[in-house]
């Protein structure tokens, strides 16, 4: 297993586990809207989280399919394929990811979990792509943004790579066949147009009613929409963003606890208690 890092706050490392049958990298980098990467899809299983960024993959010449981050990935390919990235938006892209060999896969997690995870992502070469849920979120932003010293890094990460690639992987394999409705696309677009206007006011967010004025929806249509889009309600999907941000902000030595809970709009008291009970830690042990 080899590990390594594309973001400069997190340096490189190396670690060598399973016969080398395991890779993972986390970090961030910048995208350019338009930028283009096309190459040879690197055979096996590949889990993936993006965190934050937008990007459309190609596989061969069929539909895009487009990455909004926060998002979790699942990429298979048993043969030779061409796939090509595309950013959508200029910004940071901040990522964790790792890469089966399938004969480890079918090895040390059994030819079961090989199979299924072959046939979710359509057989031979694709992609199963969703939203990344808040247990799946946290645990790729301790990746992309690794709180211990350089010499136990490697340990770290790979730990990490491995539960959230159980992680993901449970949350494939047990997922009910999807229902048939989805929201239309004026609906979607109001959503999604609520979802931004409270990232952007994370200190001081509108009301339900607000937000159900300025997208053109009622409140209770605004809500079922919201949790019919990204899994969750509209303040619970705000307070995990504001909880991740904080997060970042105290591991990477931005801001101390204090700065960091009024930045996303809470008295350091308050956010001390939810913190805890989202990570399981106090903020002030990721100093």
């Amino acid at each position: 297993m080899s590990v390594r890092s594309s973001s400069a706050r997190l340096p490189s490392a190396s670690l060598e586990l399973f016969s080398r049958n395991l890779s993972l990298s986390a970090g961030s980098f910048f995208i350019h809207e338009g930028e283009r990467v096309t190459g040879p899809m690197r055979p096996g299983l590949k889990v993936a989280v993006m965190l934050e960024g937008r990007q459309a993959l190609e596989l061969d010449d069929r539909p895009a399919v487009v990455l909004d981050g926060p998002a979790v990935l699942v990429a298979a390919n048993g043969g030779d394929h061409v796939q090509q990235r595309t950013g959508l938006a200029d910004g940071e892209l901040r990522y964790a990811l790792m890469q089966f060999d399938f004969d480890f896969v079918a090895r040390e997690f059994g030819e079961a979990v090989a199979k299924a995870a072959r046939q979710a992502c359509a057989g031979d070469a694709g992609f199963w792509v969703r939203p990344a849920d808040a247990p799946v979120r946290a645990l790729a932003l301790q990746m992309a943004d690794c709180p211990v010293g350089e010499a136990l890094r490697p340990l770290y990460l790979a730990g990490k790579a491995l539960e959230l690639g159980a992680l993901v992987l449970d949350r494939m394999l047990g997922e009910r066949p999807p229902r048939p409705a989805r929201l239309n696309p004026r609906l979607r677009e109001q959503v999604h147009t609520v979802r931004d206007l409270l990232l952007e006011a994370v200190q001081e967010p509108p009301s339900l009613a607000e937000l159900a004025r300025l997208s053109g929806l009622n409140p209770t249509k605004l809500t079922a929409a919201f949790r019919a889009e990204f899994g969750t309600s509209v303040f619970e999907y705000l307070q995990e963003h504001r909880l991740q941000q904080a997060y970042a902000m105290i591991a990477s030595g931005e801001a101390n606890v204090a700065v960091a809970a009024f930045r996303v709009g809470y008295s350091p008291a308050h956010f001390s208690g939810l913190f805890r009970k989202r990570f399981g830690i106090a903020p002030s042990a990721l100093r």
